[in-house]
């Protein structure tokens, strides 16, 4: 899967608002619930190192919220890492090339969503 193919399936298959919010950057992507403006996913261009890796490479990721008690198990997976900037407790990266389990993605997709709906 690449970054364009993401969202497009995200925007298929979920009731959510596209946004670009930061005129810095206009290739970060913040994908929010459009019932509550929460946002679930966010797709940004981050260099390896960001996440831990040896290289400096840029690589897409997109940033999902998770589940505390998977993330320790998740983050040995070849492609998932701890979040870059964000809460570690509550968040992953997964690189959107580089992650392989394409189903497993999107239910870590699905988990985000439902986890940023409203209480």
């Amino acid at each position: 899967m690449n970054r364009n193919e993401l969202i497009h399936y995200i925007q298929k298959e979920y009731i959510c608002d596209v946004d670009y919010p930061w005129e810095k950057y206009p290739e970060y992507i913040v994908i929010r619930r459009r019932d509550n403006q929460k946002w679930f996913a966010g797709i940004f261009t981050i260099r390896g190192q960001q996440v831990g890796l040896d290289t400096n490479e840029a690589l897409d990721v997109v940033k999902l919220k998770c589940e505390s008690d998977l993330i320790p198990t998740l983050i040995r997976e070849s492609g998932i890492y701890p979040v870059y900037h964000m809460n570690k407790q509550h968040w992953i990266s997964v690189d959107i090339e580089g992650y392989k389990d394409i189903e497993k993605l999107k239910m870590l997709i699905d988990m985000s969503y439902r986890l940023v709906g409203k209480k």
